[in-house]
């Protein structure tokens, strides 16, 4: 009886070899026969496919394996925009969820479900539903919200769900620096044969990064774990020479990226390395609200914003940094004032539509009427079709002032259980990954401020499953009641 069982694994075995060989063989002849290299992914999709078969789980983690070289394709015939191969795999990943959730009577764990993080996100994603209804463009709408579901589905409760061990939600950025390191260095060595000018950071990281934007922010946003992985090989007496290594190649990459606000993004990480240490969040944040409310007030008080308009003659495009950087605080950079411009035309829609908003993904379909000509730059024609380049004003300007609470409720939750669940754990290990988690936010709500990059492959995992990983920990230390003292700053 067991010779018969191993006979018939064996051959199942020899089987599935000879089909993927003759798969591949196949392929061969195919790119061969039609000069294209396409037919060569057959294979290793194929061989994809019975890994993922073998276990499910797999697929999380081939995601962050693509993602540093997905590729944003446009199909103009049919009006949609994809990320291949990585947005497929996020919505088949998301039925996979979805399955799960119905084989286990959406069983979640209690402490996942009723804590602000989640109530919030949950309310996020029901106001964007109600917001859709009373859209200006409904169909946009809604496919804004079923983007956002793939993100949340896939990088927030399956690993929810399906993870028990911490060492499975650090896999994903262990597996992401890899590759994203592979991906950085092929950048740089691209763009060392360009004379690391700022004039080419544009095209060097093409195909598999829009701009250099993206490039910087996915970039930046795995920087602290590449950090707490450094930590943790110290705590274990492990080589550092490889990680060091991989760290200077992230911060050179970065820099070399010529993104102000990813750049900045850091100087903002090391500040608040020091402000969560101290135990010093909310502090910070009642204190940023009311800079924010007093900037507000004092812009709209007799129409000071009107003050800053740019010379339209002067407004240029710059092809070095330093000029850039100069031009950046005189008003005189072209897409710093192109965001200006946009961000005034989304001032007026939010007094027009100040509660319910136009709609997810409402605002390039309406902000033309709302422009104010005096804020006009040479690029305001706005032929990419792109935001307003604020996530948080984008926010309210599609989902109403609701809808703004309800982020800020999220972004404010998710910093300050970071704090909390860092100052409750007992084990040096965990809190650097919850430390690189909370950073993790940090950078990118610092990149948000003049970026619209939530719903975009490069940055929407991150932020799901850091809220992933904070709540696992939150799970861990649920019965540590206060706060801790802080430890040494060497954490």
């Amino acid at each position: 009886m067991t010779l018969s069982v191993f006979s018939n694994s064996n051959n199942i075995d020899k089987t599935l070899f000879k089909g993927f060989l003759s798969m591949v063989i196949v392929s061969i002849l195919l790119s061969i026969f039609f000069d294209n290299y396409i037919p060569l992914i057959l294979p290793i999709l194929g061989l994809g496919v019975g890994l993922i078969w073998e276990d499910y789980r797999r697929l999380f983690y081939i995601i962050f394996m693509v993602l540093p070289f997905s590729v944003e394709m446009y199909f103009d015939g049919i009006g949609l925009g994809t990320d291949l191969p990585s947005e497929p795999l996020m919505i088949f990943l998301s039925g996979i969820t979805v399955l799960l959730l119905l084989k286990n009577n959406f069983n979640i764990k209690f402490n996942f479900l009723w804590n602000p993080i989640s109530l919030f996100l949950f309310l996020h994603i029901f106001w964007i539903f109600i917001t859709a209804l009373n859209s200006e463009t409904v169909l946009i709408s809604f496919k804004f919200l079923a983007a956002k579901i793939w993100y949340v589905l896939p990088f927030f409760i399956f690993p929810l769900v399906v993870f028990q061990t911490s060492a499975q939600y650090e896999k994903a950025y262990r597996i992401l620096y890899l590759f994203l390191f592979c991906a950085i260095s092929i950048v740089l060595v691209r763009h060392a044969f360009e004379g690391f000018s700022f004039a080419s950071s544009y095209d060097v990281v093409r195909p598999f990064f829009r701009n250099h934007v993206n490039y910087a922010a996915i970039s930046v946003i795995c920087l602290p774990f590449v950090w707490a992985f450094l930590r943790i090989n110290k705590l274990r007496n492990e080589s550092n020479k490889w990680m060091i290594f991989v760290f200077s190649i992230f911060i050179i990459g970065i820099y070399f990226s010529y993104t102000r606000a990813a750049i900045l993004s850091m100087a903002i990480a090391v500040g608040a390395w020091y402000i969560i240490k101290l135990g010093w969040v909310k502090q910070s944040l009642f204190i940023s609200s009311i800079v924010a409310i007093i900037g507000i007030i004092y812009l709209s008080w007799d129409n000071k914003y009107m003050d800053f308009a740019p010379n339209f003659e002067k407004t240029i495009t710059h092809t070095e940094f330093d000029n850039l950087l100069e031009a950046t605080y005189k008003l005189e950079d072209i897409s710093s004032m192109e965001r200006v411009y946009r961000w005034m035309a989304g001032i007026e829609m939010i007094r027009d539509k100040f509660w319910m908003g136009f709609g997810p993904g409402g605002f390039y379909s309406n902000y033309q009427a709302y422009s104010i000509s005096r804020f006009q730059t040479y690029v305001s024609d706005n032929p990419e079709k792109s935001g307003i380049h604020n996530y948080f004003l984008m926010t309210w300007v599609e989902q109403g002032f609701i809808g703004f609470l309800i982020f800020i409720g999220l972004c404010f939750s998710l910093l300050i259980i970071g704090e909390d669940v860092y100052h409750k754990s007992t084990n040096d290990k965990d809190k650097y990954i919850i430390m690189a988690a909370t950073l993790g936010f940090i950078i990118i709500f610092a990149m948000c401020l003049i970026n619209d990059l939530i719903e975009t492959d490069k940055v929407g995992p991150f932020f799901f499953l850091n809220a992933a990983i904070l709540l696992f920990y939150f799970d861990k230390y649920k019965d540590i009641k206060s706060i801790a003292s802080s430890h040494s700053p060497n954490n």
